[in-house]
């Protein structure tokens, strides 16, 4: 009966050698004959019990053929089957013939997982990687950074760098001009991820701070940085309406005067000495849409214990009511105004751990930026 339905059979004589053939060979299926009691001797009755308990684990299709069936509170997942002994012929075959045509779908099955199991693999072996990758990314974009936790000269600045990613589409610098001027900026590409990432790199090498002619040079004032770099992001015609925004300021030592400009970015906040802040306003739009565009210079006095700060957009996200349903634009300058009294190093590290608190904060919408100066004392 097996042989017209073109099954290829292997038949043993006894439980033990049954055993060691489902232990080396693949079945489909397997018909047996249960025990009869007290005929077999201790080792084929173990035998017998080891054998079911193997194919069904391997879930291999089974019909016991026995003398009496009892109740015997099988798993009904199983795939071992009881018939009685005097099962008729047609009865056996079509039980065969349901195991026969399920068996190809469960090869298929299981070929489809095997196959998914292996492209699980390639997949994890991937994802590790471009884990890699986008961890030497972030600690090449990092080493791009400044160092800022020495004072030059009366200026003492203060910064916080928190990438949503691995990868930031903020960049900000701090840098000597000459003896008297320090120059620093704060620059988001819009989006996040490797795309903005690779776009700071050209940001950082196009902002320029001075020009020079032979042996001499002249500052250049914030609205010709800004125009600069917006000119040369036009250039590039960045895909798929890519746009940056920036601030740029330049600090004068001697004078603790501020010249600053921006295109498109957050107004940069003053804290005075008496804790009050002030956004400072100035026009300017987006960088890198098209050539040309306003972008004015503009000038403060600070004194001594004066602060500014400058941010990227995602600090907005950030200080985020979790009841509110619509973005409140005041809110992170409640926070700042709360801290605005501590010196630029305790209130940019305050901002930073309150970040970690903040709703938004749990799921970054943006990457958060912040550079903090204060002025000091002569």
């Amino acid at each position: 009966m097996l042989s017209e339905v073109g099954w290829s059979t292997t038949t043993t004589p006894d439980y033990c050698s049954a055993l060691n053939t489902a232990r080396v060979e693949r079945l489909d299926a397997v018909i047996i004959a249960q025990p009869i009691d007290n005929e077999q001797d201790d080792d084929q009755q173990q035998a017998y019990k080891s054998l079911l308990r193997l194919i069904d684990a391997q879930r291999i299709a089974t019909i016991v053929i026995a003398d009496e069936i009892h109740d015997t509170g099988q798993n009904p997942s199983s795939t071992i089957d009881m018939v009685n002994r005097d099962v008729s012929v047609s009865e056996l075959r079509g039980r065969l013939a349901m195991i026969g045509r399920y068996q190809a779908h469960f090869q298929r099955l299981e070929e489809e997982l095997q196959n998914m199991e292996r492209l699980g693999k390639r997949l994890n072996e991937h994802f590790r990687e471009v884990d890699q990758e986008m961890r030497l990314a972030s600690r090449l974009q990092r080493d791009f950074l400044p160092e800022s936790r020495e004072a030059i000269r009366n200026a003492q600045f203060a910064t916080v760098y928190r990438p949503a990613s691995w990868v930031s589409g903020d960049i900000f610098d701090i840098f000597r001009i000459d003896e008297d001027h320090t120059g620093f900026y704060v620059a988001d590409a819009v989006g996040h991820g490797m795309a903005a990432s690779l776009l700071t790199m050209f940001i950082k090498r196009t902002i320029v701070s001075k020009r020079v002619i032979g042996e001499e040079y002249s500052i250049l004032s914030p609205s010709e940085t800004i125009s600069i770099l917006n000119n040369a992001l036009a250039d590039q015609s960045l895909p798929n309406a890519q746009f940056v925004t920036a601030c740029y300021v330049v600090f004068n030592h001697r004078t603790l005067t501020l010249q600053y400009a921006r295109g498109g970015h957050p107004y940069p906040i003053l804290a005075t000495t008496d804790g009050m802040i002030t956004d400072l306003k100035t026009p300017g739009g987006l960088l890198g849409l098209f050539k040309g565009g306003d972008f004015p210079t503009f000038e403060t006095q600070l004194q001594p214990g004066d602060k500014l700060l400058l941010f990227s957009d995602g600090v907005e996200l950030a200080f985020q009511s979790e009841k509110s349903e619509h973005l409140d634009t005041t809110a992170y300058h409640r926070a700042f105004e709360s801290l605005a009294r501590l010196p630029i190093k305790e209130m940019v590290r305050e901002i930073d751990a309150r970040l970690d608190v903040e709703t938004g904060s749990l799921k970054p919408h943006d990457d958060v930026t912040v550079v903090g100066l204060e002025v000091l004392p002569d």
